[in-house]
């Protein structure tokens, strides 16, 4: 059984997602200097969970990024990166970066691998991802997710109206979806 979920998008059939959740994470000022330096070996987007509501949230980014790169316009350096930036409503690369991605005291992560050419094997991006990370990885699912999301933190980085309501789970992710989608066009 692999530690996080392995995947395709159907509109993307070439490309596989991986994406892991961890748990008690105690490395990640040095992963976060190691992704800034631009050491490929950390070509994950690393995100905060805290800011995620399900799984189906965070594939909309990365088929937002997906569809962004395919019509040639990524505004970050790689996939990766676009991936945390396309969890943004706005349009400031970093201030989404800083809101969504990996800070140097986050003791929970949720790591996206997009692997456009199938380069990779599953067990490889877990393999390496167990020797990055020092935390515990936990499955991938929308309970999980659950547990580490602050909804605060979620109704700021989306800029939620009070009257928005974020109790229910699948109508809070088509919301944040929507603004997911929509970054740019309005």
């Amino acid at each position: 059984m692999e530690p996080g979920l392995t995947l395709r998008l159907p509109q993307f059939p070439q490309s596989v997602v991986h994406v892991g959740l961890y748990t008690s994470v105690t490395n990640a000022a040095t992963i976060r200097k190691e992704l800034l330096s631009g050491n490929t070996r950390y070509s994950y987007a690393f995100v905060d969970p805290r800011s995620m509501l399900s799984v189906a949230h965070v594939l909309a980014a990365v088929y937002r990024a997906l569809t962004d790169m395919e019509a040639g316009g990524l505004r970050t350096r790689t996939l990766s990166s676009e991936v945390v930036f396309a969890l943004g409503g706005t349009m400031n690369i970093a201030d989404t970066l800083r809101r969504f991605g990996i800070a140097d005291d986050s003791d929970s992560l949720l790591v996206v691998k997009v692997d456009t050419d199938q380069t990779k094997r599953s067990n490889s991006v877990w393999a390496e991802l167990e020797e990055i990370i020092q935390g515990t990885s936990i499955p991938v699912s929308d309970e999980n997710i659950a547990q580490l999301t602050d909804i605060e933190t979620v109704r700021k980085n989306y800029k939620l109206q009070p009257g928005i309501s974020l109790v229910d789970r699948s109508e809070a992710t088509k919301v944040v979806a929507g603004a997911i989608a929509l970054r740019g066009y309005l």
